[in-house]
């Protein structure tokens, strides 16, 4: 994911400057998707060159002046566009581009967002059977390196099934929590 669905996501809540941006960033997503102030400045200018954000300049009097940018039409369906795309990234360190989806679904149809759910159990399903062949590839391995190193790939190899059986059942609880919804 790109950071310029999230900008967008922010933008089409209504007009933020670059700064409102970096604050909307720091106060509500920042625990999944992490931007700096200059990378959200640098996306706004490629955002703008493709037509996806215009930018007004508001002339202040005791103040520098400041960029208050809007999201487009065109951007607006692009921001939609990949809300609906089906989601193939899996985390990668402090960005989780399913978590930003999930954050901006307020805007689709609660089913919308309990489908991409139920899509996310079976992917996380599939995961997490494959990775019962760890276990065999770490007794495989293990003999190959000093025992600790082996507790350290098992601790790893623990981790990440804990993670996905908490994914699984986060999923779970927010589709009950979305069907009382519809």
């Amino acid at each position: 994911m790109s950071l310029s669905h999230s900008i967008l996501g922010f933008l089409s809540y209504g007009s933020m400057t670059g700064y409102d941006l970096a604050k909307a960033f720091g106060s509500s997503v920042r625990f999944f998707w992490y931007a700096q102030t200059s990378q959200i400045y640098l996306e706004l200018n490629k955002l703008e060159k493709k037509e996806c954000v215009t930018c007004e300049i508001i002339i202040q009097t005791e103040k520098p002046s400041k960029k208050l940018y809007s999201i487009t039409p065109k951007g607006k369906q692009e921001f939609l566009r990949w809300l609906s795309q089906e989601n193939d990234e899996f985390s990668k360190g402090n960005k989780n581009a399913f978590l930003m989806k999930v954050f901006f679904s307020g805007c689709r149809p609660p089913k919308e967002c309990i489908d991409m759910l139920t899509d996310f159990i079976r992917d996380c399903s599939h995961y997490q059977n494959e990775m019962k062949q760890i276990p065999d590839s770490i007794g495989q391995y293990g003999s190959l390196v000093e025992p600790e190193q082996k507790l350290y790939w098992e601790l790893s190899a623990d981790f990440g099934y804990s993670y996905i059986e908490m994914c699984i059942d986060w999923a779970s609880r927010s589709i009950k929590k979305l069907e009382e919804l519809t």
